[in-house]
Order: structure tokens, then sequence, then C-alpha cells
């Protein structure tokens, strides 16, 4: 196609058809026709704004494409034929960046933007017609985020589910009900605080009184003086032991500003929206923020957890307030994606400054194992792989090998100095068996669970728990998708998992005895508890198809399905709970006295009430495995 031909589909299109002959002429004059194939990107969003020029897309199917702080990538638009593309980016001064994505081939006209840029300096119709253009996208884009806001969890607030309103709260005031309310004025004012609590003389709470129904008294005034006739009667209120998120919602959907806690139907503390400033000055997001500022792989080796006595000590602090195990290894894991991500960011610009380019294709780096399933402690190692779009109708191959293998091999180096060591049996997005095309993972799965072997099954049930962490998210889910219908489907890969789990025996005598005197006295919580209780989860989970990966999410799922009693979910989740958290002590006092990692306790270390919760444990890993060895021995075709 030649430039005559763009001039003959554009005249008559909006906005061109403004501009004059001269005008148009002089636009089209600096173009140049262009293709792109499916998966190939017109430009990144790390490319600079002088590197960028408008195209005008003729046939075919673009998108764009952000990354969210998560590190997932989402899309807020797609282009069709006619769109011109790259405006918004040149009339914000690259300060909105983004990618863009042929999801068809497409062919384009690339119009050089300095030329666009003087003729909207010159006919003010087409200047304005542009202008309106981008202020209506940019309030659909803005309709948008709100709306994707409102809808995902955001996992960086995490520290809200994980923060008691006990350690928030500041110390009540309070006041009679007969006080006037020039009393209570003078009350705020001495003990500078925003609301009173209301108490009859047996300290009971009967109502607050905040600044504004003071302000509501000085605007209507009238006879009644005292704060029982202006106070708020039977306001929200909430347990100091609730988490901050709780609190938080009443401030944020009942639009209060003052919330009593209450201990054993006490008033021991008042919550106000400056409260919550106490979360900002949290280690944890201290920690987070050096990590999303770190230019470097020496700084995020100095925040890795087992390096960070911050970090440490802020997990310590959970196991104190008595959050659940499972709750503080989600943190674990969040944290230590955090980490990925920022290594994946620094693994692209290394790429980018070697003279690689930007990544030829969108990629999705997903991780495995205790990572995947959002249950790691600090004694882990690497579970990693990569989802490429497919890329074989591309005219370039070698050149889409060559990135990708300079970039997951970087990119596994640097996560061995973080504390991630490399994983013995191969693991790793590096690993050609791990890193591969869409298409290529259907394979994948289709050949595990046709040609069913020891390493088959150990392969799939490694590749069952992954979870996407950076990337094109989409194409992740897809491939679990996959995953999740093909594997219900096979009765046989079900009874081999069934087979391969019973492999593992628990320290349980015939009578239900638990043996807790090891050699050495040291039990391994992993292989002697963890492990049989994630495999029995996760074999129920295939059989129903459930996509969720964490364990506790598994079991939440198995029982809305009702494929497991309420009381068996929470045997699981008390199960869970005591033997996380005892491993997580253990790798805290490992650390801090400078010794090996490892999953074993030395039991005598441990009190007696912790030796009973964990017999009580086994025995609950122990009747999951003795109902699967039914299920096993029922349904035996091998």
């Amino acid at each position: 196609m030649n430039q005559q031909e763009l001039l003959h589909i554009i005249r008559d299109h909006y906005p061109f058809d403004v501009l004059s002959a001269e005008q148009l002429d002089y636009i089209i004059s600096g173009s140049t026709y262009t293709t792109f194939k499916k998966g190939e990107f017109l430009f990144h969003e790390d490319e600079t704004v002088e590197e960028l020029d408008i195209y005008f897309l003729v046939s075919g199917l673009a998108k764009n494409v952000l990354h969210r702080s998560s590190g997932k990538q989402y899309s807020l638009r797609f282009y069709y034929p006619g769109d011109l593309i790259g405006i918004m980016i040149m009339l914000t001064s690259g300060q909105m960046t983004f990618s863009v994505q042929a999801i068809e081939d497409c062919t384009v006209f690339r119009i050089q933007k300095d030329r666009i840029l003087e003729i909207m300096t010159k006919n003010n119709d087409f200047s304005k017609i542009i202008f309106e253009s981008i202020g209506n996208r940019m309030k659909t884009l803005y309709d948008e985020i709100k709306v994707k806001s409102a809808t995902e969890t955001d996992d960086e607030n995490i520290n809200l589910f994980r923060t008691k309103v006990h350690t928030l709260m500041d110390s009540p005031t309070f006041i009679d009900g007969n006080a006037t309310i020039i009393d209570a004025a003078k009350k705020m004012k001495e003990q500078d605080t925003y609301g009173l609590v209301v108490v009859d003389q047996n300290k009971k709470m009967l109502g607050i009184l905040t600044q504004r129904e003071i302000l509501s008294y000085l605007t209507n005034p009238c006879n009644a003086e005292k704060v029982k006739d202006w106070m708020k009667e039977k306001p929200f209120w909430i347990r100091d032991e609730s988490f901050a998120y709780e609190a938080l919602s009443y401030f944020k959907h009942e639009e209060v500003d003052f919330v009593p806690i209450i201990r054993n139907d006490v008033v021991v503390g008042i919550l106000t929206s400056t409260s919550f400033l106490n979360i900002q000055d949290s280690n944890y997001l201290d920690l987070s923020y050096k990590i999303q500022k770190a230019v470097s792989n020496d700084e995020l080796v100095e925040l890795a957890t087992v390096k960070s006595e911050t970090f440490q000590q802020f997990i310590q602090d959970l196991l104190a307030q008595d959050s659940f195990g499972f709750d503080i290894c989600e943190v674990i894991s969040n944290y230590n994606d955090r980490l990925h991500r920022k290594i994946i960011q620094l693994s692209e610009k290394e790429m980018r400054q070697e003279g690689y380019g930007s990544a030829p294709i969108n990629y999705c780096f997903i991780v495995m194992g205790s990572q995947g399933r959002s249950e790691q402690g600090f004694h882990t190692d690497q579970d990693n792989g990569i989802i490429l779009d497919d890329y074989n109708h591309l005219s370039d191959l070698k050149k889409v090998d060559l990135y990708f293998q300079a970039f997951t091999e970087k990119l596994n180096l640097k996560l061995a100095a973080c504390g991630f060591p490399e994983c013995t049996g191969g693991i790793m997005a590096k690993e050609q068996k791990w890193k591969r095309s869409y298409t290529d993972w259907k394979k994948a799965i289709d050949e595990w669970l046709h040609e069913m072997d020891a390493q088959e099954i150990q392969n799939i049930t490694m590749f069952y728990d992954f979870r996407p962490i950076y990337g094109d998210y989409s194409i992740a889910e897809e491939i679990r998708n996959y995953l999740t219908e093909k594997s219900k489907r096979s009765l046989n890969m079900q009874q081999l998992l069934r087979k391969d789990a019973l492999r593992f025996k628990l320290p349980v005598g015939p009578l239900g005895r638990v043996n807790l005197k090891p050699k050495n006295h040291l039990f391994n919580i992993k292989k002697s508890g963890l492990l049989q209780i994630v495999n029995m989860i996760r074999i129920h989970s295939v059989k129903y198809g459930i996509k969720e990966v964490n364990t506790i999410k598994r079991v939440q799922a198995l029982k809305k399905l009702q494929a497991f009693h309420p009381r068996d979910a929470e045997n699981v989740k008390t199960a869970m709970h005591i033997l996380l958290s005892l491993r997580t002590q253990q790798n805290l006092r490992e650390l801090s006295e400078g010794k090996p990692l490892s999953n074993d306790i030395d039991v005598r270390t441990l009190s007696k009430e912790d030796r009973q919760k964990l017999k009580e444990s086994i025995q609950i890993a122990n009747r999951l495995q003795q109902v699967m060895e039914i299920s096993f021995n029922r349904n035996r075709v091998v």
C-alpha cells in the first residue's frame, strides 16, 4: 500500500476530513507503511516519547497494555481500523505511557508526530477535535481504572488484613451524659481529641459526641444544652480483636469518623481516621517502599527475607499477635512476590541496556510450589517458569529465543542472589522444560496426562500449583482453565496422584498414636504433616475442578461445593495454622542463631501445649490420608 492509497482511505475519514488538501498531503507525505504480526508490539511503554510517532490503523486489531504495581498486566481498550494510536502519549509528553500490541495481524501507516502537531497549530477545528477526543478517552480510562480498583483485591494493602485494631487505637476520653456541651468542648480541647465517649455512672456507653455534634449545637441554638441531648446514640463500634480492614470499612462505607473499641462490653479505646496513619509508618510498608525504589539488585539483596532483620521482626510481631500461620505465610509470599517483580523489572532494564531491546512478545512469569500456593516460609528455593505468547508465526524466531534465554538466565541468577537458591530439580524459567509458549504448554499438559509415569506425576503436581505474578495474566488464566478441565476429566491421573501421595507416611501407629520421638529429636514438619495435607487437598481440588491454588482457599471452595463438611474444613485450617506457625517460629529461631534454615523442629524445645497441638495436626493429616487410601483402593486402576 502506498501513500496515495492512504490518502484515498483517510481524506473522508474523521477527523482528517476537516483538513485542507495541502495539510492532508503534508501529513501523508511523511508517513511510512508497515505491518505487525499477531503478538508483536507496535511500541513499548518503556520507549521514550521522542521515539514514538502516531499510527493510523488500516487493518487488524490491537490493544493497549499497562502494568499494575502488582505486576499484573491489563488492557483498557482495543484499537480498530481507522483509529489513531499514540495521540494520548504525545499530548501528555510521555507522562501517560503504555504498550500497544497487535492481537491480529495489523497494517498501519506511521505518521510523523511533528507534522501532526504542526497542523494542530494551524487548523483550529482539527486541534479541537483531537483534544476533545483525548478528553473523552481520559475520562473513559479514569472510569475504567476506578472500576478495576474497586473490584480487584490489592494485595499490597495486606497489612490492613493482618493488623488488629487494638494496635492502632487511642485511649478514650469519657464524659457524663448530663454534662453541658460547653463542658464537652473544653474537655475535647484539653485532651486534644476529636470525640468523647458518653457513659453513665456504671461506665456503660450511651453514645458518642464529636466535633460534628458540637458544630450542630452551635449552628442550631436551642434550650437543650446537655451532652445527652446532642450525642449520637447507638454509634458504630468494633471489638478490639477485629482487623484494621473491618474498622476501615466503617470509615469508608458508613461515613463515620469516630469508632469506639469494645472489650467485654467496656470501651477500651477509640479509632479516628488519623489512627490509620500508624499503618503508614509500619516497617512492612517501609520495606515495600524500598523494594519499589530500588535501582540495583544489590539493594534488593539486603531487603531479602533471610537478610532483613526488620522483616523478620515484623513476622515475629505477627506471631505475637496470634495471627493465623497461613496468613503469616501469605504475607511472606506476597513480600517475595514484590521482590520477584522488581527483579524482573531490573532484568528487563538490563536487557535493554545490553542491546536486546524490549521483550519481543508478551509473556507471563509464574511461580509454583509453596510460593505458588502463597504458603512460603523462610526456607525456600526457586520454583518458577514462564509462559510465552505464541510466536511461531513470527519471522525472526531466533531473536525471541535468544531474548528469553538471556532474560531468564539473568532472572534466575538475580533471584539466587536475593536468597532464593536455584532449584536442584531444575524447576526454573531458564530451563526449556519450564519455558514454553502458550501452545507448547498445552501440549505438555496433554503429554503429562497421556504418558503418566513418576516424572510426569511430579511435573503435573508442581505445575498444578502455579500462580502468575508478572506479565500477561490472561494467557496464564487460559492455561489454568485448560489444565483444570483436562485434569478433572482424567480419572487415571487422579488415581495416580492418590497413589503417589500415599507414599509419604505419617508417624502414626496402628492405634492412631502419634510418634513424636524421631531420631535426633528432629521432626520434619514438611514431610510429616504439611506435605500430606497439601497433597490431599490438591487431589480433591483436581477431582472437583477447583481453580484456587492456595490450600486454605481450596478447602473453602470444597466446603462451598459441599465436598467437605464444615467441621472437616475447620480441622484442616487449624492443622495448617499450627504447622505453618511452628515452622515459621523455627525458621526465625534459626535465623537469629545463624543456623542453616530447615523444616526440622527439635521437639525438645516445644512446650507441652505445642506438642499436643502438633499431635492433633498430624492426626488431622492422618485422617485425610486414610480417606484418600480408601478412595484409592476403591478406584484402583493401576
